[in-house]
């Protein structure tokens, strides 16, 4: 991957790394483990436009309720 040889963000080198992301549609949550180019300095993922995509895809599913192929972790609570 690795289009940017340094961060667009502080001009930190760059490493290509396999990261956790949490993404919501509505008040659904889906966790993916994706490739992203991270700045060793700041910490600033950048993904691929394909990735992109894909996100934009699972997050519209969760939002419609249409999981049919996602794999339930668990529960979710919320704390007043």
């Amino acid at each position: 991957m690795l289009p940017f040889k340094e961060c667009p963000v502080c001009g930190g080198d760059m490493v290509e790394k396999e990261v956790e992301k949490l993404l919501r549609g509505g008040k659904n949550i889906a966790v993916l483990k994706v490739n992203a180019d991270v700045c060793l300095h700041c910490g600033e993922h950048l993904y691929s436009q394909e990735t992109v995509s894909q996100f934009e895809q699972i997050r519209s599913n969760l939002l419609h309720q249409q999981t049919a192929g996602f794999q339930p972790l668990g529960q979710s609570f919320q704390v007043a």
